[in-house]
C-alpha cells in the first residue's frame, strides 16, 4: 500500500512499516508527506488489524534530515489544509504520532537532525543504528526552535538534556544519543531492522487495551501547563527577532556554502 509516493505503507502480521520515502532529500519532511502520514495512521488504528507501527526513512543515509521548507503542498483538502495552518504543518503531523493509540518505534539509521530529530522524538520507542547523528541547528542558523517543538524534547529527555541538545547545537552520536535518552535502544548497523522488528513483533504481542491505556495516561500526565499569554508573546517577540536578524540571513548562507558561520549577534 503506498500514501502518494513520499510515504509508503507495508504489513508485517500486526506490524505496520512506515516509511518516509524521499532519500534523493534525505527524507525532509515535506507538508503532504505530513499528511499522508497522519492519513496513514488513522488508516491503520481504524482498520483494528495492526498493533504496532515502525517508522523509517528510505535508503541509508537519514532518518529525516528535517523540514523542507521548498516542497509546496498540493492537492491537500481544505479543512486539513486549515488545520496545517493554524497548528503548523509539523505539529500536524507529529501531533498525530504522539496520540495515535498504537505504539510507534522509530527506526533511525544515519541523520536524524531538526524535524526529523522532532519526529523522533514523536515516537513512544528509538532504535538507532551506531552509525546514526541526532542533534537540532536552530542555533547554528540563528533561529529560535517554537515552544511546541522544544515542549515535544522536554517530554521525550527531560529539562537537562534538551538544553543539552539546543545550547550545543552538536551532533550525538550513537552511544551518547543514548546515554541521553534520544534512543532507548541502539545496534550494530546490520541489525537495525531485524532488532527493531523483533522489539515491534514483542509490543504487538502485548495488550492492546494496556498498551493504548498507558500511551495515552502518559500523554496526558506528561502535558506542559499552558504559556501565559505574556510568556507567549515574549517569546514569539524573540522568535520574530531571531528571524529577522543578520545572523538568521549569515546561518542559512552558511549552511548553503558549507561553511562555518560568522554571527554578530545583530
Amino acid at each position: 500500500m503506498t500514501e502518494g509516493n513520499e510515504l509508503l505503507v507495508e504489513r508485517d502480521g500486526p506490524v505496520a512499516l512506515l516509511t518516509l520515502n524521499r532519500p534523493e532529500k534525505r527524507n525532509a519532511l515535506s507538508s503532504s508527506l505530513l499528511v499522508s502520514l497522519v492519513g496513514a495512521l488513522r488508516d491503520l488504528e481504524a482498520e483494528g488489524e495492526v498493533r504496532c507501527v515502525v517508522l523509517r526513512g528510505a535508503g541509508d543515509k537519514a532518518f529525516s534530515a528535517g523540514m523542507d521548507l521548498s516542497a509546496l503542498p498540493e492537492g491537500i483538502p481544505a479543512d486539513i489544509q486549515s488545520l496545517i495552518e493554524e497548528k503548523g504543518p509539523l505539529a500536524y503531523g507529529l501531533d498525530a504520532v504522539e496520540e495515535c493509540p498504537l505504539p510507534v518505534i522509530a527506526m533511525i539509521r544515519g541523520w536524524c537532525l531538526g524535524a526529523g530529530c522532532e519526529t523522533a522524538m514523536a515516537c513512544d520507542l528509538r532504535v538507532g543504528a551506531a552509525g546514526c547523528r541526532m542533534g537540532m541547528p536552530p542555533a547554528r542558523l540563528g533561529i529560535v526552535y517554537p515552544p511546541e517543538g522544544l515542549n515535544r524534547f522536554l517530554r521525550a529527555v527531560g529539562p537537562s538534556v534538551t538544553r543539552k541538545i539546543f545550547l550545543t547545537a552538536r551532533y550525538f552520536e550513537g552511544e551518547e544519543a543514548l546515554a541521553g535518552g534520544m534512543l532507548h535502544y541502539l545496534v550494530p548497523d546490520d541489525r537495525l531492522e531485524e532488532f527493531t522488528m523483533d522489539l515491534a513483533r514483542e509490543v504487538a504481542g502485548l495488550a492492546p487495551l494496556s498498551l493504548a491505556g498507558h500511551k495515552r495516561s502518559l500523554f496526558h500526565l506528561t502535558r506542559p501547563s499552558p504559556l501565559s499569554a505574556e510568556a507567549r508573546s515574549e517569546i514569539d517577540g524573540l522568535m520574530a527577532r531571531a528571524l529577522a536578524s543578520e545572523d538568521a540571513r549569515e546561518g542559512l548562507a552558511a549552511f548553503v556554502q558549507k561553511r562555518e558561520p560568522r554571527f554578530t549577534g545583530k
